[in-house]
């Protein structure tokens, strides 16, 4: 039996900036895989190129060589626009501060990934934001605004709309980073039960109780996985 096409493969993934003192090498030469239903911790030193490497498989900054290949899609070859078209359909982003809209109530920014799809129409996409916040347990606060929710309830929220695209990977940057220890709790626990529900999970974290408790930890120093 032939071994299953890794989720995400990132074969010599290398990254630099432009700097004053010339070209700034962030990562140098990556190798990583990530199967479907894998929850993947990925740690290391602030500057260590983490954040970055996250942001390159999550389709927010392009890998300045390599290749890497997402869903069996050669990423670096595609236009900015395909590249667009694959990261809303495969991929699901919760950030550290939530980056939810104040003006919107908790239901209309779960929405939000969908209100432009003229695939989907208004009433199935109100019906879909209601079924993930009752996943993670927010039902009754799809009329409330983010400032009315506690800071684990907002990253709940996140979660969900991160979710309602069905992605393929829920990618997480730090998302406990804000939370007081009870809050982390909640969003960890949350997180591992989607995972246990097939939901394959990457994330960058400082948390080691939340890295230990994924199948897999992957350290980056110096921009290179050790």
């Amino acid at each position: 039996m032939s071994e299953p096409i890794p989720l995400i493969q990132l074969t010599s993934l290398s990254k630099t900036f432009n700097s004053k003192a010339g070209q700034l090498s962030v990562l140098r030469d990556i190798d990583l895989a990530v199967n479907r239903g894998e929850s993947v911790a990925i740690v290391g030193k602030s500057g260590s190129g983490k954040s970055t490497l996250l942001s390159i498989i999550g389709l927010l900054d392009d890998a300045s060589s390599g290749a890497y290949h997402l869903c069996d899609t050669e990423v670096t070859t595609l236009s900015h626009y395909q590249t667009s078209i694959l990261r809303n359909q495969n991929i699901g982003w919760v950030f550290q501060n939530f980056n939810l809209v104040s003006s919107l109530t908790v239901q209309k920014n779960v929405e939000m990934p969908l209100r432009y799809n003229k695939n989907i129409s208004k009433s199935d996409y109100q019906n879909m934001a209601l079924t993930q916040l009752k996943l993670v347990g927010l039902e009754d606060k799809a009329q409330s605004y983010p400032d009315q929710l506690s800071g684990g309830q907002q990253q709940r929220v996140a979660i969900a709309r991160a979710l309602i695209s069905n992605p393929d990977v829920l990618l997480c940057d730090e998302p406990t980073g804000n939370l007081d220890s009870e809050n982390s709790d909640q969003i960890i626990n949350l997180l591992l039960k989607l995972n246990q529900n097939g939901t394959t999970l990457l994330m960058v974290t400082h948390d080691m109780n939340l890295a230990q408790r994924c199948r897999r930890v992957i350290e980056i120093k110096d921009g290179t996985v050790i």
